[in-house]
């Protein structure tokens, strides 16, 4: 008698719960360390010759080191993402706290170098998670990718409760984001080890060879940016006052209207940049993905700065929301009939929460104050959870190697990050109440016209899709001829 006896697979023999946590881990820290250099990019546009001009260059080095992983594909992604947390603890041990982490003040000259290593951990981090996508099965990517960007978009909800959860002996002296980088450490490494033993037993993604080409085009994309922001600081600086030394209203006003609109200029062309390269590479699907982070990267700006704590049913109503938003999304991205551009909606809802947090909003309708972070969270979920998970699963397809998907993913963070470079100044100026305020819809505007794109390439591809079934239904409806 044949007596078989099934054994059921442990947690160990299923790693990808794990790798999603450690990936959440990840976004938690690129948003926290990441996007408060943005901000101070902001702030620096606001005080001329103040000492956190470097913070621009050190968040263009941290695009450039997200896509140089790219050229790594045969390294294990996971250790690599440990490594570079450790690097990133190293920069804060060298300055005495975390880096980056107060988005309000001056980055002073002593902290550039750890400024600098802690970009390069924060960026390796970030491509280690892409690759280790990239090296996981096709069907289980988009745990992991979604739990990349649940980190991104819960970021300061996270923040909030690990500073709730510290007890109060520690709560002033261990900052949040402290915390969260040994946390994360200890997530890698676990999810390094089961990733491990995954590859002894199950096939793994061929690895084909590094994606030298997409590097390229974000060192030419980051260097566009830093030009046209120089550019914009030479015409400013210099036409603010004319040869006599008087400075008109007509004059002024031109000048403040040329630094607005230059702004929204660069982060527009660099997306076009980054969006041709990825179309020309990865076909429409790596297209929709550059398309969705060059509207993502400045909403994500806007909820950087939301303040969460009004109350803690707030709180609760945000996160529950969030998460909510997240896995529906995540889901739909597995679904084959895919019958709306949830990264589209996602973005229109955020598009539509900017303009509520202003001061003449909250002052008509108080409301808002609880509306807005809800809009904001579910609008961000609902486009970075969908976006990055089918991005994970149909881009760099049929080839399927980890090399051409690393290569092609990481196109998205660099246009995330760029494009927020650029509108960082009109989005901390939008959001100030003083006598530097821009005009409100200017973001709201850029990221609905990105949304309008992506309506337009999911309409393309679903009239491509019909021509093939009508063509195929007609090649067998043919008869033969003699």
């Amino acid at each position: 008698m044949d007596e078989r006896i099934r054994v059921r697979p442990g947690w160990w023999d299923r790693p990808e719960p794990v790798e999603a946590l450690a990936a959440f881990a990840v976004g938690v820290l690129v948003a926290a360390r990441g996007l408060a250099l943005l901000v101070q990019s902001g702030y620096a546009d606001l005080v001329e010759g103040s000492p956190v001009r470097a913070a621009p260059l050190v968040t263009v080095l941290l695009t450039v080191v997200v896509a140089a992983v790219a050229l790594v594909p045969r390294l294990p992604g996971w250790p690599v993402v440990a490594g570079a947390l450790l690097l990133v603890a190293a920069a804060d041990q060298v300055a005495g706290g975390p880096v980056a982490l107060v988005s309000g003040y001056a980055l002073p000259a002593r902290t550039v170098v750890p400024a600098v290593l802690a970009a390069v951990g924060v960026g390796v981090a970030l491509g280690g998670t892409l690759l280790a996508v990239g090296q996981a099965p096709r069907a289980a990517r988009w745990l992991p990718a979604g739990g990349l960007a649940a980190g991104l978009v819960l970021q300061p909800v996270a923040t909030l409760l690990v500073q709730d959860t510290l007890p109060d002996r520690y709560a002033r002296s261990v900052s949040p984001v402290t915390v969260q980088l040994w946390l994360a450490v200890l997530v890698t490494v676990l999810a390094a080890l089961l990733a491990n033993r995954r590859g002894l037993d199950v096939p793994v993604p061929p690895v084909g060879r590094p994606a030298v080409r997409p590097v390229l085009v974000v060192v030419v994309a980051a260097a566009l940016t830093v030009a046209g922001l120089l550019v914009r600081s030479w015409v400013v600086t210099t036409f603010r006052v004319s040869p006599d030394g008087f400075a008109g209203y007509r004059r002024t006003r031109a000048v403040e209207e040329f630094g607005h609109w230059s702004l929204v200029l660069v982060a527009a062309l660099v997306g076009l940049v980054l969006l041709w390269w990825a179309y020309r590479a990865g076909g429409v699907p790596a297209a929709r993905w550059v398309a969705l982070c060059v509207g993502a990267g400045p909403a994500l700006l806007y909820a950087f700065r939301i303040v969460y704590r009004y109350t803690p049913q707030s709180v609760f109503l945000v996160t529950v929301t969030g998460v909510a938003a997240l896995t529906a999304a995540a889901l739909l991205a597995r679904s084959p009939a895919r019958t709306l551009p949830w990264d589209a909606v996602g973005l229109v809802l955020a598009a539509v929460a900017m303009p509520l947090g202003s001061a003449v909003v909250r002052a008509q309708l108080p409301s808002t104050v609880q509306a807005q972070p809800v809009l904001m969270v579910v609008g961000l979920g609902l486009a970075l959870g969908f976006g990055l998970s089918a991005a994970a699963r149909t881009v760099g397809r049929p080839v399927e190697e980890t090399g051409v998907l690393t290569g092609l993913l990481v196109l998205g963070p660099a246009a995330l990050v760029l494009a927020a470079l650029a509108l960082a100044p009109v989005v901390v100026r939008a959001q100030a109440d003083g006598p530097y305020r821009e005009p409100l819809l200017t973001v709201p505007v850029f990221v609905t016209g990105t949304a309008v794109a992506l309506v337009l390439i999911f309409a393309f591809t679903r009239a491509v899709e019909r021509l093939r079934r009508d063509l195929r239904a007609e090649a067998t409806l043919t008869p033969p001829t003699d």
